[in-house]
């Protein structure tokens, strides 16, 4: 913990803010990747990162919907975020994949992705680098600091609240 913290520190002294200018908001997201896309999932949304489980397809089930798989006396439904955003899908799956449960209570959902990297503080991108979005799910866009030298990434920041809406079902209005 200490060694983040000192870290964090390092990297706030080392700005190359004015001294008056306005801190730099930085938002807390787990990056995930799935082919050569790189995402970030706000750490709020997140519950857990887990390996692949074993998963019992849904017959007729939207393609992105992967399968079921219980955990805790509960179904947790499993969906691709490749598949789910319109991208081409990892070729196989593989032992590197991860499950990333989601914080939604019901239905329990956990996103596959090629792999979970890191929690990592992203800096949103504001003005023409942050048009263009390609699908609904697609927030905004930001930079965090990757690799050993320390080079920049941009990755796009995902609502799960709007990636999920076409897998849930929708809530009966009375009256309608």
């Amino acid at each position: 913990m200490q060694h983040i913290l000192d870290e964090r520190t390092e990297r706030l002294a080392a700005r190359k803010d004015g001294a008056g200018a306005p801190a730099e908001i930085l938002l807390r997201a787990l990056v995930c990747g799935t082919g050569r896309e790189r995402f970030g999932l706000s750490v709020d949304a997140v519950a857990e990162v887990m390996p692949p489980q074993k998963c019992m397809p849904v017959p007729d089930g939207p393609p992105a919907l992967i399968g079921l798989f219980g955990r805790g006396g509960r179904l947790v439904s499993v969906i691709d975020l490749a598949l789910a955003l319109g991208l081409e899908p990892s070729a196989t799956e593989n032992e590197n994949q991860h499950f990333v449960l989601l914080r939604h209570e019901q239905p329990q959902v956990a996103l596959r992705v090629e792999r979970a990297y890191a929690v990592e503080d992203i800096l949103p991108l504001a003005g023409d680098d942050a048009t263009g979005f390609r699908n609904d799910a697609v927030t905004g866009y930001g930079k965090f600091q990757s690799g050993p030298d320390g080079q920049d990434e941009t990755l796009s920041l995902l609502d799960t609240e709007r990636l999920l809406r076409p897998f849930l079902p929708t809530p009966l209005v009375p009256g309608v």
